[in-house]
Formats: structure tokens, sequence, C-alpha cells
């Protein structure tokens, strides 16, 4: 019975195939834009594949050279930065004054010290982000810890 239908199915399926008609379709004016344009996006991005794959040892190599020419120039072997958010530096240079940062103080004489002035809003991914790049956020474009708070 199983073989019966496997057979109807070819023998429908066969029909199908050789009595196919013509099919008529619209074709907007714009149908040869959009196929050009996806041809010449496509034809693009392998482009540029291509010539990334291309051009990767020369930016290697380049990169390794410069890092390695900085590297040379540096004037110093290590930098720490201790940034500690909320912390007036009024009331740490007190307990300094006092002996009751004896760490920080160490930090101070042996290190550089300095205040810092916050941004407008006055939060951690704002501030910090502007300490990271040197830009303020109108520039880097944070404002808030995950989207804009326009409040």
């Amino acid at each position: 019975m199983k073989r019966n239908v496997w057979g109807l199915v070819f023998i429908f399926l066969l029909v199908l195939l050789v009595d196919a008609r013509p099919a008529w379709a619209y074709i907007g004016p714009g149908a040869g834009f959009a196929f050009l344009t996806s041809f010449f996006m496509l034809f693009a991005s392998f482009f540029m594949a291509f010539f990334t794959f291309l051009t990767w040892p020369i930016r290697v190599l380049l990169r390794f050279f410069k890092r390695r020419k900085a590297l040379a120039n540096a004037k110093t072997d290590r930098v720490v930065i201790l940034g500690l958010d909320g912390l007036e530096p009024t009331l740490t240079e007190r307990l300094m004054s006092e002996g009751k940062l004896p760490n920080l103080k160490k930090l101070q004489e042996q290190g550089s010290y300095s205040h810092l002035q916050t941004t407008y809003p006055a939060l951690s991914p704002v501030a910090w982000s502007a300490f990271s790049t040197g830009v303020g956020p109108g520039r880097h474009n944070i404002f808030d810890f995950l989207s804009r708070d326009r409040h």
C-alpha cells in the first residue's frame, strides 16, 4: 500500500512538472534598482572583506612597530590610577593629615595627587567615561547607566 502512495505522489509531481505553464507577474519600476543595489552591496562587501584579509599582515606589522616605539619612549614602567567614587577630597586630606589614612598619604607623597571636577550629570559612567576618553559627555554620548534619562 505504501508503495502505491509513493508511486501516486511521484506521478502527481511528474504531471505538475510536465504541465508547467508560464506565470505572469507584475515587476515594479524600482525592481531593477533594487537588484542592482543588492548586487553592488554584495560586490562591495566581498571586495572590502578581501581587502581586509589581504592587508591584515601589514596592519599587524605596523601596529607592532608603533607599540614598540611607544613603549621605548615611555617615561615610566607602570601607572596606577586610583579613583574612588563619591570621595570628598577635603575630608580625605583631613584624614590623611590626622594619620588615619596612611597608605593614601604614602601614595600622595610618592606619586601624584590632585582634585578632579565631576561632570554633568554627576554619575559614575559619565564621569569615568569622560576621564577615560578625555572628552565630555556631549562628545562621548554616555549620559546614564543604561540609557539617557531625560528627567
